[in-house]
This record gives structure tokens, C-alpha cells and sequence, in this order.
């Protein structure tokens, strides 16, 4: 019985009931079209939509790129309030005069490295010329040591001729036959008897200089043979002609066949020259 008396409150009067019926009809229907109309715009909302899933997923990613840059930022800023401490702390310890005695030293470094070059340089010139003497020297002496020394190798020794080495101007290789050997690996005899031709060389270019200078030998020629050392002596008669060559010996046999002047000891008398 409420309800119904309550349904009639709401109807109102029988004779306004048809009216309102009417009104309430024309509502509904106005509704109804305003709900479809929503619907057809709502339509091609929701197929355009992301489904949520993906959306929460973009979210969770976007929110996570935030949270590593205000990490990230907060780092910068503990970062940031070291270096400035250590500038604070480093202008305390006078950096700039510091920079002053570092360019200072950079500049005497600098310098010096210029002269050391200067050096470099003058030293490359001087080796440069040294060299230049050096070659000339080697062929002032050498090519006129070969032309005294040709003859004399020509006594002992058939096609032979030697290079000497440029450094110390001694005999460096032989060349017999037209094979090279080194004067080391000769016999001791050979190297012998051309230390003593060079000899022989040399004295005559020092007499024609004008500066005689006596060969000595002083127990050489141990090594040679009978035949070797009679040709050794045909050399030392060659040169002998215009230079002193004075040979000192306890081998009389061996030597008996020199020939030149003998010296004899005697007994020093005092008054006596």
C-alpha cells in the first residue's frame, strides 16, 4: 500500500497523468538518441585505444627513465660539491703561482732543448766534416801505401791485393786467386810478413815527406818458411836503399842469409866513442 501511494505521488492526478506519460515518453526518447549518438562517437574512441596493459607498461618505463635521471641528477650534485671543495681546497694551495713556476720551467726547458738542438746540429756538421777528412786522409795515404806496397806483395805473392780498413788503416781482407779473405783467418807466417811490407810502406811515404823514419824489427819473421823469408829479405834489401831498416834477432841461421851491415858487440872501454 506505500508503494502504491507512493507511484501515485509520483503520477500525479489522473487527468495529468496522460500528459506527463507523454512528456516523460518524449524524454526517453531524446535520451535514448543522445545515447546512441554518444556510443557512435565513443565507437572509434575505443578501437583507437591502447589496451591497458601496454599502457601500464609505457608508464612503468616512463617512471623509471624519472627515477635514473633524478639518481642520476642527485649524483651530479654530490659530484658537483666535490669539485668545488677541491677548488676551495686547491686555491688555498696558490695554483696560480704554482702555474707560474710550471710555465717558468717549461720555458728553461725550453731553452735548453734549443740549445741542445744547436749542438745536434753542430755536431752533425763537425761529424759530417770529420767524415769528409777522414775520407780524404784515407785517400792521401792509402792509395800511395798501395802503389809502395804493390811491388813488395808482388815479391812474396802472385795476384794478390788488400783492402785496408778505413778506420784503423790496417789490412782488413786479402784478395788471392779472386776470393776475398779476412787477414785474420790467414796463417800466421802471411799475417806477418804483410804487417811488416806495410811497415816497409809506410816508412817510405814518411822519407819522401821528408820525414825518414827507421823500420825496426825486433825478432820478426818467426813464422815464415826458408823460402818465404829469403823473399822477406829481397824486400828489406829493396827498401833499405834509401831508409834505415834496422833487424834484431837471436835466430843467426835463420837470419844468416840477410846479408847488409852485421853489428857487433864489444866491450864499452871509457875514452873510447
Amino acid at each position: 500500500q506505500a508503494e502504491l501511494t507512493s507511484l501515485e505521488v509520483i503520477l500525479g492526478p489522473d487527468a495529468a497523468r496522460e500528459e506527463k506519460g507523454r512528456l516523460l515518453l518524449t524524454e526517453a526518447t531524446a535520451r535514448q538518441k543522445l545515447r546512441e549518438a554518444a556510443e557512435m562517437r565513443a565507437a572509434p574512441l575505443r578501437d583507437g585505444a591502447r589496451d591497458l596493459t601496454s599502457a601500464e607498461a609505457v608508464l612503468r618505463r616512463a617512471r623509471s627513465v624519472q627515477d635514473a635521471a633524478t639518481q642520476e641528477a642527485s649524483q651530479l650534485r654530490v659530484t658537483l660539491a666535490d669539485l668545488n671543495g677541491h677548488i676551495r681546497t686547491r686555491s688555498d694551495d696558490a695554483v696560480e703561482e704554482a702555474l707560474r713556476e710550471a710555465t717558468e720551467k717549461l720555458e728553461i726547458a725550453g731553452e735548453r732543448a734549443r740549445r741542445f738542438e744547436f749542438e745536434k746540429a753542430v755536431l752533425d756538421r763537425l761529424r759530417t766534416t770529420l767524415v769528409a777528412a777522414r775520407s780524404t786522409a784515407r785517400d792521401l795515404y792509402l792509395k800511395p801505401v798501395m802503389s809502395e806496397l804493390r811491388p813488395l806483395l808482388g815479391l812474396l805473392f802472385d795476384d794478390i791485393s788488400i783492402v785496408f780498413d778505413e778506420n784503423t788503416l790496417l789490412p782488413q781482407t786479402v784478395r788471392r786467386n779472386g776470393q776475398d779473405e779476412d787477414v785474420d783467418r790467414l796463417s800466421g807466417g802471411m799475417r806477418e810478413q804483410l804487417s811488416v811490407l806495410t811497415r816497409l810502406a809506410f816508412a817510405r811515404l814518411l822519407a819522401r815527406d821528408g820525414r825518414p823514419t827507421p823500420v825496426i824489427l825486433d825478432d820478426a819473421l818467426v813464422y815464415s818458411d826458408d823460402d818465404r823469408i829469403e823473399r822477406m829479405f829481397d824486400a828489406l834489401h829493396r827498401q833499405s836503399h834509401d831508409q834505415q831498416i834496422l833487424v834484431f834477432s837471436c835466430r843467426q841461421r835463420a837470419f844468416a842469409k840477410l846479408g847488409g851491415n852485421i853489428l857487433q858487440m864489444s866491450d864499452w872501454q871509457p875514452g873510447r866513442s
